[in-house]
């Protein structure tokens, strides 16, 4: 229902529904989503010539961010040696010298690690510390 009311007309500024009509499309839509839809909801699509099936093309999915946790393993000044999946696996690794450069990084799932020194993050463009 708010996304009709905000691209719903030409003028950009939108279609006003009532309140009562959105409660009811905004339920409609948390039932077609829980695949529960119930007989009342059925009903009233019936009344407006819509099926269940034909809302269910128009509900845009549900995004669902694909984020990871990764855990930092440091050493006694703060770099990081290590980030660790959830499943206790090392994804991402890396060597430095005595002033924190890195020289050697293995990072098998193309991590973006940008950490350095407590306070510091490598720009990978410009190659310096920020």
């Amino acid at each position: 229902a708010e996304k009709l009311q905000q691209e719903g007309s030409e003028d950009g500024h939108g279609v006003v529904f009532p309140a009562e009509l959105v409660r009811l499309l905004d339920r409609l839509e948390g039932e077609i989503r829980a695949d529960r839809v119930s007989s009342e909801s059925r009903a009233w699509l019936a009344q407006c010539g819509l099926t269940v099936e034909q809302l269910e093309k128009q509900v845009e999915p549900e995004y669902t961010p694909a984020r990871k946790v990764h855990l930092y393993h440091c050493d006694h000044r703060g770099l990081p040696l290590a980030l660790i999946s959830e499943d206790g696996n090392t994804a991402w690794s890396g060597e430095y010298d005595e002033w924190g450069n890195l020289l050697n990084e293995e990072n098998p799932h193309h991590l973006h690690q940008p950490y350095r020194l407590p306070g510091q993050q490598h720009d990978e463009e410009s190659g310096l510390y920020y």
